[in-house]
């Protein structure tokens, strides 16, 4: 079996690779991205120094500058350099739009791209996983992978972990506006302020941000920079899998574009699929392994059926709304003059702190429906700028007056889309249907938000910093108005799951409870694509823990 290099971690270009890997070249495990989970997999899988990983990754390696500066996420999304930039089919509900749906192409995956906002998610939904053929996977299961992967030092140890590879820092107001908007939240009776949201997915705090010193702490710098050395583990950017090789029921490596060439790579104990949620069922598919009408119309021979494969996606429809507010409280002028940027960028460099340190995101909080409800099931949160857009691609804009947002979304949609092969060209995007909003509790909850958001720019000392309501406006005081304003202006917040599902039936699901590809060997999937649901409004922190059971899982199953 061959080792790698005594370099250890290899993050080169496409170019300087190939005298490294050959045709030839085995690895006791292959793991197909190295994004939130798939980062998390290899570090684990490689720190005994017993087994030899190959991490393969699509994108390049993570040295762009703006993927270090939190607010440099504007810039990450604008420049396209580390994304990729998918687009659903046009959405009937949705004033028929194509909806963007941009993903981490990069070292770190969506972890390099995100808003680094830290949510562990929403206890009681954990559970209904558990409950609906997901063993070992209620809340009680996850708390402690919760706390093991973060270090957390401002919580209260019972609820969060210390000395874990993600550094997590509460953001630190700089003006009036996160804790006027908290206040108002518990005033207009929508949920109580706490000291940490974390602590039970309930009520609104500071924004929580997977930072260290200022600077992104996305998987690469968590998980991969500590392995840097490690002679078992070689990292391959510029690597586009397109199949798992299958011998009999068993996955034994996959065959990638490395380098301008077509190679196969060999793994001898398990290949672990880690492209997240559109990614891994696309791969399945072009592997023979999903839908047999899917794969019949793509022109792939069916080796092993799996009916969920690129089923059951789901997605928040997130709804801002934006506000004329006070100039003390608003980063409109400062994020869109030089001068204001030049002093920002000065204080980020020489603090780490103010609102570059921050993705203008500053506060949220997590909401019953109903009151008196002990459970989540809607999220707000307060934004320090504005924007005539909602998360499209292309220029991101601020409003040339003061503005702020409270932007909402219900926790646990119903509505679920697709996400499917059309050909057998690996480069190609999958076709993604969203289907939002055809479950009508969807609409439902979505209009409830907004019009808790009225009710906390109404409430306390936010209706003090804001002067009116610019979008939708007054006008839009209906169920038909505020329905119309989402469905021409919704957007999805960047937390596709769901596509290769857990679950004890093949028939209704894609991995089992140790996320085993169903009726196959060898064969694991590890990413938000495992979820059945979406139990936490961002899904950073669920996808790493799923990284690191995928390993544990395995590891045990070595041992």
């Amino acid at each position: 079996m061959r080792r790698p290099s005594p370099a250890g971690i290899e993050e080169s270009g496409a170019a300087t690779f190939p005298q490294e890997l050959t045709m030839a070249d085995t690895f006791d495990y292959i793991v197909v991205g190295a994004g939130s989970a798939g980062a998390a997999v290899a570090a684990r899988l490689t720190e005994n120094g017993q087994r030899t990983v190959l991490l393969l990754e699509a994108g390049p390696p993570d040295t762009n500058l703006w993927t270090r500066m939190p607010a440099g996420v504007i810039q990450v999304l604008q420049q396209g350099k580390v994304t990729r930039s998918f687009f659903t089919q046009p959405d009937p509900q949705m004033n028929d739009r194509r909806i963007y749906w941009p993903r981490g192409w990069v070292v770190g995956g969506s972890s390099t791209v995100n808003g680094m906002i830290w949510v562990h998610g929403t206890p009681r939904e954990y559970d209904l996983w558990a409950e609906d053929g997901c063993p070992g996977w209620a809340y009680a299961d996850l708390k402690p992978w919760f706390k093991r992967i973060e270090d957390y030092t401002a919580g209260d140890a019972q609820h969060r972990g210390r000395g874990g590879p993600v550094t997590v820092t509460e953001f630190k107001p700089v003006d009036a506006l996160p804790d006027a908007f908290l206040d108002s939240v518990q005033a207009a009776g929508v949920a109580p302020r706490v000291k940490d949201h974390n602590e039970r997915g309930f009520g609104g705090s500071y924004l929580q941000f997977n930072t260290r010193n200022g600077i992104r702490c996305n998987t690469r710098m968590a998980y991969l920079d500590p392995a840097r050395g490690r002679q078992n583990l070689t990292i391959k950017t510029g690597a586009l899998v397109g199949r798992v090789l299958i011998e009999g029921r068993r996955a034994v490596g996959v065959r990638a574009h490395v380098d301008g060439r077509e190679s196969d790579f060999r793994a001898t104990r398990e290949v672990i699929l880690c492209g997240g949620a559109f990614n891994s069922p696309q791969l399945l598919e072009l592997s023979g392994i999903g839908r047999r009408d899917v794969l019949a119309a793509a022109g792939v021979p069916l080796l092993h059926e799996l009916p969920m494969v690129g089923e059951n996606l789901s997605e928040h429809v997130y709804s801002p709304m934006m506000f004329r507010a006070k100039p003390e409280v608003s980063w409109n002028r400062q994020l869109s003059s030089p001068l204001g940027q030049a002093v920002l960028g000065a204080r980020w460099l020489l603090k780490r702190d103010g609102p570059l340190s921050s993705v203008t995101i500053t506060a949220q909080a997590f909401a019953p429906s109903q009151p008196g409800g002990k459970d989540a099931e809607l999220k707000i949160q307060v934004q320090q700028v504005s924007s005539p857009g909602n998360r499209g691609a292309g220029k991101i804009v601020l409003d040339d007056f003061p503005g702020i947002t409270i932007a909402s979304f219900q926790i646990r949609p119903r509505s679920r889309g697709h996400s499917h092969i059309a050909s057998t060209d690996p480069a190609a995007d999958p076709v993604m249907v969203s289907n939002h909003f055809t479950h009508p509790d969807d609409l439902q909850a979505c209009l409830l938000a907004l019009k808790m958001s009225r009710r906390v720019a109404g409430a306390g000392p936010m209706a003090r910093l804001i002067d009116e309501e610019i979008r939708p406006g007054p006008k839009a005081a209906s169920d038909e108005a505020l329905a119309a304003y989402l469905r021409a202006t919704g957007a999805t917040a960047y937390h596709p799951v769901g596509t290769c599902r857990i679950g004890t039936d093949a028939a209704q699901s894609v991995v089992d409870a140790q996320l085993r590809v169903h009726g196959l060997q060898g064969l694991r999937v590890a990413d938000a694509s495992v979820m059945p649901t979406i139990a936490s409004t961002n899904t950073n922190a669920i996808a790493i823990v799923i990284g690191e059971r995928a390993a544990d899982f395995i590891q045990h199953c070595a041992d």
